[in-house]
């Protein structure tokens, strides 16, 4: 629960002792103007999108000029949906948007010793729907990988959920395997959204969504493209659970290097765990 606040304060401290930071919010405010011109002008097809920004932002001051001039875009092909900042939301009167974490499948899927890890995505996404109901929103796929979390996310689980969110691997690739699954399960992928939040600028938005018009509802959360765009690069800094209920949990992401556990051992038994499943288990 400390990660966003803690990162968000990191971010800020550092930028504003390690570098001019009157001359680092200048740029940012040329460039702030730059992206509003490019989507009003039509430039950027961006669908819904919504900021996502907070925990590596350059600043509160940023973030705040940033939701505040989204809130004032013109009509145009693209829609500002809100932002993950709840006060900022509250202050401009925008939705306050977030989707569940990666923390969320860890802790629920592994952080009991009852539970084998490879079905993670069931024992969260099971849970998620006890407590929401029909109002679900967007689910995580890449916990312990898309094509484990395409075991459990069944029929029942794919009508309830709005949509499903990609943030590792080659956006474009999952994109159509999410297509396909729909298609298998005799879902229409029109109905369903699919959000994009893995290091994303406009201009990767745009071919995204040029890509997927007309095949499904496309959204993204643009993070720090948004709220800490300078001449200097942002920090690559992240916070994840390694232990619950005194458990070792662990993300294995579509890709390397986005995973996090301080003890091998136990990411050796969720690969094997995970590999077993999908060598031996028939897909429904």
């Amino acid at each position: 629960m400390y990660e966003v606040p803690v990162l968000a304060i990191v971010n800020e401290v550092y930028f504003r002792m390690q570098y001019d930071y009157d001359k680092l919010i200048k740029e940012y405010k040329k460039r702030l103007k730059k992206k509003v011109a490019g989507i009003e002008s039509g430039e950027y097809h961006l669908s819904s999108f919504s900021e996502f920004g907070l925990r590596r932002r350059l600043s509160s001051e940023a973030q705040d000029l940033a939701i505040k001039r989204l809130k004032e875009l013109k009509p145009c092909q693209s829609t500002f949906a809100g932002t993950s900042n709840v006060y900022l939301a509250k202050k401009y009167g925008v939705p306050p948007i977030g989707t569940m974490a990666h923390e969320w499948i860890m802790c629920v899927g592994q952080g009991n010793h009852k539970h084998n890890p490879a079905y993670s995505n069931h024992y969260s996404l099971d849970a998620w729907v006890k407590e929401y109901g029909v109002r679900n929103g967007i689910a995580l796929t890449d916990t312990i990988t898309t094509d484990c979390f395409l075991r459990d996310f069944d029929l029942t689980f794919a009508t309830l959920f709005s949509g499903v969110r990609h943030d590792s691997g080659d956006p474009i690739v999952w994109a159509d395997k999410m297509l396909n699954h729909y298609k298998r399960i005799e879902i229409n992928p029109v109905n369903k959204t699919l959000l994009f939040s893995d290091s994303l600028d406009f201009n990767k938005a745009t071919k995204i969504y040029d890509y997927l018009n007309g095949k499904c509802k496309v959204a993204f959360g643009i993070g720090t493209f948004i709220s800490n765009d300078t001449s200097v690069d942002p920090l690559n800094i992240v916070m994840k659970v390694t232990k619950c209920n005194s458990a070792d949990v662990a993300k294995i992401s579509d890709v390397e290097g986005k995973g996090m556990c301080k003890n091998p051992d136990y990411v050796d038994y969720l690969k094997r765990s995970i590999n077993w499943r999908m060598e031996n288990e028939k897909v429904k």
